[in-house]
């Protein structure tokens, strides 16, 4: 019987992970729990669901916690993983994390969602970034390559010095989501307005300013008078990449305090809600590496409008309408355009169901698992 390569799979970040490395190392988990037959075999450690329950490490935690989890990540990275790939006779080690260890058994791969570190390193603390970066590198220099969600990704990361040696492959993450079209449809909640949506946190790289800016341009119009805006999410990470106390500013300075609201945080009872009962989505980001909340927009069958942004226009396809250019002016036309025709919202409804088949965990393990059998063939 012929030896099936192994795969050594950490989730060791799932300790902390709350945003779009969450749904990743979730999406592969439990794609390997749930086939019986596959033509690699997979060790997930440490214990998926022990790390998923753990909430040690989660929401707001006082700086002690932060210290001990990157000392105990660094022991992770370093010591423990490259141990583990011995101990298991690992063909290759895959870090959906994005840092790989310095030495290990066999192949090497990390996933890199995004280029923001090197793209923009003044919103990071500068002795984290360093460490962080050195090791990445390091832990890249031999027998590795790297896995994007983007060819938009693929080609920033291209661009970098210390990577344009390394072999860099797209594969398209799962969205972790099914249709939510029909649920709508039946939802008891029935909104009392129409209003626009954007769900994320408040940095200023999610160009909230523009969107606020572009409301106060439609709601001057008559027609659109009752319309509201609803921006959910908490502040930013950090007090350099935080913009909600501008926006708040903002709002009151246009006097639109009545007109848009900020949730906060909310339940996800309640941000299903939200999505059902929304009339568009607006994504009007300067810089993502994917855009999943596009894809949680076409599971409600919501029409999207996007800013012009790699990253952004290639995860949407057609499915949904890009602006020309950022400005307020721009943005405010194509959400008239989305309240004047119905027509359009139909066809942006059909386009983005079709558009989130392309995105199943079936089909991202699938085109994962080829790529890793490639890697360990080469």
């Amino acid at each position: 019987m012929k030896h099936k390569k192994r795969v050594l799979i950490d989730v060791y970040y799932l300790y902390v992970a709350q945003t779009g490395i969450k749904t990743y190392i979730q999406s592969v988990c439990e794609e390997v729990s749930s086939r019986k037959d596959t033509d690699l075999t997979y060790i997930i450690s440490p214990d998926f669901n022990k790390v998923s329950d753990s909430n040690f490490f989660k929401g707001k935690t006082p700086k002690w916690k932060n210290l001990l989890f990157q000392l105990l990540y660094f022991v992770r990275k370093q010591i423990t993983l490259p141990i583990l790939s011995f101990w298991y006779k690992a063909d290759l080690v895959f870090s959906p994390d994005i840092l790989s260890p310095v030495w290990s058994r066999g192949k090497k791969i990390s996933v890199l969602h995004d280029t923001f570190f090197w793209d923009n390193p003044e919103h990071y603390q500068r002795q984290w970034l360093r460490y962080y970066t050195f090791f990445l590198e390091k832990g890249l220099k031999k027998n590795a390559s790297i896995i994007t969600i983007t060819d938009y990704s693929k080609q920033k990361i291209k661009s970098l010095p210390q990577f344009e040696h390394l072999q860099v492959d797209v594969v398209y993450p799962s969205s972790g989501l099914t249709k939510n079209v029909d649920n709508a449809k039946n939802s008891a909640i029935r909104a009392l307005h129409r209003y626009f949506l954007h769900v994320g946190v408040m940095e200023k790289r999610k160009n909230l300013r523009l969107l606020i800016e572009a409301f106060s341009q439609l709601i001057h119009i008559p027609d659109y008078a009752d319309i509201k805006l609803y921006l959910v999410g908490q502040r930013g990470p950090r007090v350099d990449l935080d913009d909600y106390d501008d926006l708040v500013s903002l709002v009151e300075k246009k006097k639109l305090e009545n007109s848009i609201v900020f949730p906060g945080y909310v339940s996800s009872s309640k941000l299903k809600e939200l999505f059902q009962n929304a009339t568009a989505y607006v994504f009007p980001s300067s810089n993502e590496g994917f855009g999943l909340p596009i894809l949680e927009a076409f599971s409600y069958g919501l029409p999207v409008i996007i800013s012009n942004q790699g990253a952004l226009k290639e995860v949407a396809g057609d499915a949904a309408i890009v602006l020309g250019e950022n400005s307020a002016e721009e943005l405010r036309a194509k959400m008239s355009l989305i309240l004047e025709n119905e027509s359009l919202r139909n066809e942006m409804k059909e386009k983005g169901i079709n558009r989130l088949k392309k995105f199943t965990t079936e089909k991202f393990f699938i085109s994962l698992e080829q790529t890793f059998k490639a890697i360990l063939n080469e």
